[in-house]
């Protein structure tokens, strides 16, 4: 049977499986100052709500056994404490959000982007069909690629700004409510609604790329990369 410092080394393996995943989607955000700082405070949230709920399942599985009742408050208690550290992070996110919305439209670089539109979402659709998550999670990270898309296909930077912007929204809101949005059964609805985050900051780095004149296999690391974040936001915590 593991021993509790293999249970946490796991813990650690998927925090740190995940960070490494962020540094390789980074260098792509660039054009705006405020992208990359964004990036590490989106990423920062969701390694803190992860956290957040791992300590507070395993106080409340100690609860239930009648277990180790101190142990159980200390956990709880110190994912509280990751929690807050979680919401204190999301406004760091904003700043970008809001240059985003304030962009006019670039025809020949929304262009581009709806050119390439329907092929991102197919090449998603393949990417997720990897991903081992059941097929309503499956559902869910396609739909909000798709409502990604939409919203860069309609206005450009300006619709991903407004996109990222009630992506932030919920997330904050889903986060604050009593259960801090861990009901559902597999996927709990924090985690879609970060992972719609994602997408938003990923879409971001492939109009970078787009509009660069990137080779096209770019688009394939970044598209890749995004979704082992999937992954770990689903498995890792």
């Amino acid at each position: 049977m593991p021993d509790k410092s293999s249970w946490m080394s796991r813990e650690q393996q998927a925090q740190a499986d995940f960070a490494a995943a962020t540094t390789q989607i980074r260098p792509y955000l660039t054009g705006f100052d405020e992208a990359q700082p964004a990036f590490d405070a989106l990423t920062e949230a969701i390694l803190r709500f992860g956290t957040c709920e791992l300590h507070m399942r395993r106080a409340d599985r100690l609860r239930a056994l009648g277990l180790a009742e101190d142990a159980a408050a200390a956990l709880a208690g110190s994912a509280l404490a990751h929690h807050e550290r979680g919401l204190a992070a999301l406004p760091g996110v904003r700043p970008f959000a809001d240059v985003l919305a304030a962009q006019q439209a670039d025809e020949p670089a929304l262009s581009r982007w709806r050119e390439s539109s329907s092929e991102i979402r197919a090449e998603w659709r393949n990417h997720v069909a990897d991903i081992d998550v059941g097929q309503d999670d499956a559902r869910h990270l396609a739909r909000i690629m798709d409502e990604c898309c939409d919203a860069v296909d309609q206005e450009g930077l300006g619709g991903l700004g407004q996109y990222l912007s009630r992506q932030l929204q919920e997330l904050g809101e889903t986060r604050r409510s009593d259960d801090r949005g861990t009901r559902a059964a597999s996927f709990p609805w924090w985690k879609v609604v970060a992972a719609a985050a994602i997408v938003g900051m990923t879409a971001y780095a492939v109009w970078v790329l787009l509009s660069s004149g990137a080779p096209w296999w770019n688009f394939f690391l970044v598209a890749l990369v995004a979704c082992l974040m999937m992954l770990f936001v689903a498995l890792g915590c």
